[in-house]
């Protein structure tokens, strides 16, 4: 008996002094790390990467956005004393607006304002980048493979990305939010508290606070757009990257949608409204949603966000920082694949269409612009995407390249990607340089490539395509004012055709492309954007 007690005293001095240890190795090597979150401990990774990366992943960096907080600002992470935060694994997907969100959306939460840090093992005061997902502003989750930095932060960077409000929980479009002259675009407060949050902590982590990037692809990118001008007094980043950024999104009239939501959850649809719904469950509220297929985007207040960027751009009202900026030869293609109107015998139908949003477009100039058959456009498919890409994508990186240019002295670093391969989707090469082709090259994530339709593996041009990609975009965090430093990718001049740097296909470098040329659309598209977006019609088509 007097053994056995002795044994099991000694086995627990032993595992006592084996995590003390253990706590003693973690804090010496920089994994349990003291935030304003609290503390957190991750783990070093040493197989994704030849570098190994300590890694910190779903990290609160806001409160739980559930019940109170539901359609409130982002609020200070709540610090319980002794808590030491698990941060080896990634957080719940913020609550999706759609069906199926995507990868890492299994696992859907309120309580989902997590960032995820990954830095080299000998980080120390090391360029910063944050990157906002794409996804619609109504999917999408920090923990898609697709969006992994590791590979970027095994260039020499700490790499971030975060989980922001989507949907029905970002922008609500309530009136009593309207009424009391507050802004609800929430996905965006999100991002701007992240923001603040890296500022606060990055040192911890082996990164300089005075050198963050800001940037994403998609509605990332547009955020990211959004931010700097929302933010342009107290910017925080030093750089900005777009990646394939659209204009700003039209909107049904105010409380339309959500009113739907309450009159199907018996709450009133008036004053009241916020608070009843405040008591419903996320579940029942994306169970609602999705049933009446309402939409929330973000809201044009005049408060965070505003109608005409290239205006605003101008008159010197954004963030006066660096921009790495582009998007993919083929951006409309997937957009309107399941658009019926893109489908038939010529472009009329699809102009007035909810998916193309403006239909005060002169159509008889739309058609002597992408005419219907054609060398260029064979069919109402191409011409519809090419429509697509020009008026949402395309004339906006050219308006705002031009713009922080020639008015305000910016260094803009632009390109496009132009790489169209049978392995890249489902849809072969018909879809050509898709919307996303570009993330898994700039992320280093060639390898997921196998793993998607049609399964077939990267080759090894992609695989140098994408090593170089990788190295442009960390060299542009790196040092935003010398660029990417690739080969044949200049400072962008508007004055100067050979200042958009196409990639995808040299090897070693990135080929001069001809702005002038590629912009030529945009003309007819500066008279069109300024007005848009517009709200849609108490019907919710432009054409009833």
């Amino acid at each position: 008996m007097a053994i056995a007690f002795h044994l099991a005293l000694t086995g627990c001095i032993l595992l006592a002094v084996l995590r003390v240890v253990s706590a003693t190795q973690d804090s010496a090597t920089g994994l349990r790390v003291q935030t304003t979150s609290g503390l957190i401990q991750g783990f070093l990774d040493t197989d994704t990467t030849d570098v190994p990366l300590k890694k910190w992943l779903g990290v609160p960096y806001a409160d739980d956005t559930s019940g109170a907080n539901r359609w409130r600002p982002p609020q200070p992470a709540k610090v319980k004393q002794g808590q030491i935060i698990n941060a080896t694994a990634y957080g719940p997907a913020c609550m999706q607006g759609r069906a199926d969100g995507g990868n890492g959306t299994a696992v859907q939460s309120e309580d989902c304002l997590l960032i995820n840090i990954m830095a080299p093992a000998n980080a120390s005061d090391l360029p910063v980048y944050i990157y906002v997902y794409g996804g619609g502003y109504d999917s999408g989750s920090a923990s898609d493979p697709k969006v992994d930095g590791s590979y970027l932060a095994a260039k020499g960077i700490v790499f971030a990305n975060f989980g922001y409000r989507l949907s029905l929980w970002a922008f609500p479009h309530a009136a009593e939010i309207a009424e009391a002259g507050e802004t609800q675009n929430f996905g965006l407060l999100d991002t701007r508290a992240a923001v603040e949050w890296l500022r606060d902590n990055v040192k911890q982590f082996g990164g300089d606070p005075a050198k963050i990037t800001l940037g994403g692809e998609s509605v990332g990118a547009e955020m990211t757009n959004q931010y700097m001008t929302a933010y342009a007094d107290d910017p925080i980043i030093r750089a900005a990257v777009m990646q394939s950024a659209d204009t700003s999104q039209p909107m049904w009239p105010l409380n339309d949608q959500i009113s739907k939501i309450a009159s199907n959850m018996s709450c009133p649809t008036g004053n009241g409204l916020l608070n009843c719904l405040r008591t419903k469950s996320a579940t029942n509220l994306q169970e609602v949603l999705l049933a009446t297929g309402t939409q929330f985007q973000p809201v044009t207040d005049n408060v965070t966000i505003w109608k005409d960027y290239v205006k605003l751009t101008r008159a010197g009202r954004t963030a006066r920082v660096p921009l790495l900026c582009g998007t993919n030869l083929n951006e409309g293609t997937l957009i309107i694949e399941g658009e019926p109107t893109a489908y038939l015998p010529d472009i009329v139908a699809y102009s007035k269409s909810n998916n193309f949003n403006m239909p005060w477009a002169n159509l008889t100039q739309m058609e002597e612009l992408y005419p219907v058959p054609s060398k260029a456009f064979p069919t109402a498919f191409n011409a519809s995407s090419q429509i697509w890409r020009d008026a949402h994508m395309q004339c906006l990186v050219h308006n705002l390249a031009t713009q922080r240019t020639r008015a305000l002295n910016l260094p803009v670093w632009r390109y496009r990607f132009d790489l169209i391969a049978a392995n890249l989707n489902s849809e072969g090469v018909r879809v050509g340089a898709f919307h996303g082709t570009d993330i898994r090259f700039v992320m280093g994530q060639w390898r997921l490539i196998a793993i998607d339709a049609p399964f077939i593996p990267a080759t090894p041009n992609e695989i140098q395509i994408s090593n170089l990609m990788v190295d442009a975009w960390t060299n542009f965090i790196k040092d935003p004012f010398q660029g990417p430093q690739t080969p044949g990718w200049k400072q962008y001049d508007p004055d100067d055709t050979t200042t958009l740097a196409l990639l995808g296909y040299n090897l070693s470098g990135a080929d001069l492309g001809d702005h002038i040329t590629a912009d030529s659309t945009c003309n007819f598209w500066n008279k069109v954007l300024p007005t848009f977006p517009q709200t849609f019609p108490p019907c919710g088509s432009w054409t009833c």
